[in-house]
C-alpha cells in the first residue's frame, strides 16, 4: 500500500472514531436530559412547589382585586353621598310646601 493510501485510511478511521465518540456524548446527553426530565416532574409534586403554585393564583386574584378597588370606591363615595342627603330627595320638601300652598289657597277660595 503506498503512503498516500495509508494516509487516506488513517484520516477515515480517525473520522470513524471521532463519529462514534460524539454519537457516544449524543447518546449520554439524552439519557442525562431523560434523567433531568423525571427529576423535574417529580419536583412538581413536591409540596413546596404545589404552594408556590397556590401562591402566584392568590397574587393573581389580588391584583385583581386591587384593580377594582379604585371603581367600588367611586361607587362608595356616590352612595356615602346619598346617604347623607337623607332617605327623602331634597326637591321632596319644596314639592310639599308647594301643595300645602295649593290647598291652602283652594281651601281660601272654596269658604268664600
Amino acid at each position: 500500500m503506498s503512503p498516500h493510501a495509508l494516509i487516506w485510511w488513517a484520516i477515515a478511521i480517525a473520522l470513524v472514531v471521532v463519529l462514534a465518540l460524539a454519537g457516544a456524548q449524543i447518546a449520554r446527553a439524552l439519557r442525562e436530559l431523560n434523567r433531568v426530565q423525571s427529576r423535574v416532574e417529580a419536583y412538581a409534586d413536591l409540596p413546596v412547589v404545589k404552594a408556590l403554585a397556590r401562591a402566584e393564583a392568590d397574587a393573581r386574584r389580588l391584583e385583581a382585586a386591587l384593580a377594582q378597588i379604585a371603581p367600588l370606591a367611586e361607587r362608595a363615595k356616590v352612595a356615602l353621598a346619598v346617604i347623607r342627603r337623607g332617605p327623602l330627595p331634597p326637591e321632596l320638601g319644596a314639592g310639599i310646601r308647594r301643595i300645602r300652598d295649593e290647598i291652602a289657597a283652594f281651601r281660601s277660595v272654596a269658604r268664600r
